[in-house]
């Protein structure tokens, strides 16, 4: 996967990265281990501008779906 992903760099690939609630803790970018070689690929979005504490599963329940 490594592999994989310095090729993708190679080619001026970055990722944005919003953060996830997993098991209760909410989950950023810098919570993650990534190799020093690829940290410039990936941007981090702000919590504030991107946390909402609401489940896609609550979100279908609600629209009926």
């Amino acid at each position: 996967m490594l592999e994989i992903l310095l090729g993708c760099k190679n080619t001026g690939c970055t990722f944005l990265v919003g953060g996830r609630n997993v098991d209760g803790t909410f989950k950023v970018l810098e919570d993650l281990d990534i190799p020093e070689e690829l940290r410039d690929m990936f941007i981090s979005i702000p919590d504030q501008r991107f946390r909402m504490d609401i489940s896609s599963t609550e979100i279908r329940k609600s629209l009926g779906i």
